[in-house]
């Protein structure tokens, strides 16, 4: 073979060959430009079901109580608060929104009627952050099923404690919870809710 010009040996697995320059561009293509490269979907914000301690100072008819409470937060960081039922019921006793707590397999909300303290009230029996778990029990205000935001807090005896947000509670059982920069979080017994 007479190879004049200038070539290229070329090896295809285990066979040899002489390509000629000018034969080149016939099997020799630019190459694929490189994917660009792909974003990574963004991740949804991990659930850790921890519920942060977060003790409030409420005014309930313009007098300073603290609470203790439990707050979740949301993807950005912002807590909600939730308080303990029967501390809020122990609270209200006596006043235009006082109501009766009763369990039987669900949690029963009686509005109008005074409440009868069980001796839990006002005391938490575990400190500092805890896990959570959404309550599976129904929530009935007055007979009826009540769709109500509540987490389930367990003590190291297994006893349960469900807390609710304080606005959804103001909201159904009809007293006005509100915030304010003067007077933070506020209850008003006498008023119905407005937010």
């Amino acid at each position: 073979m007479n190879v004049t010009a200038p070539f290229f040996i070329i090896k295809d697995g285990s066979r040899l060959g002489i390509l000629a320059q000018s034969d080149l561009s016939k099997y020799v293509t630019e190459p694929e430009p490189a994917p660009a490269p792909v974003e990574p979907a963004p991740k949804p914000p991990v659930s850790t079901n921890t519920a942060y301690a977060s003790t409030q100072n409420v005014e309930i008819d313009g007098k300073a109580v603290e609470v203790q409470a439990y707050a979740l937060r949301d993807a950005n960081g912002n807590p909600t608060n939730y308080v303990k039922l029967r501390d809020v019921a122990l609270l209200l006793n006596g006043s235009a929104a006082q109501f009766e707590v009763s369990w039987d397999g669900a949690v029963n909300i009686v509005t109008g009627e005074s409440y009868t303290e069980n001796g839990s009230e006002m005391k938490t029996p575990f400190s500092g952050d805890r896990s959570y778990t959404v309550p599976t029990a129904a929530t009935k205000i007055n007979g009826a099923a009540a769709d109500l935001a509540a987490i389930t807090l367990t003590d190291d005896a297994g006893g349960g404690y469900t807390y609710y947000q304080l606005r959804d509670l103001g909201r159904s059982l009809g007293f006005n919870v509100g915030w304010s920069a003067e007077r933070g979080i506020y209850v008003e017994t006498d008023k119905a809710y407005v937010g």
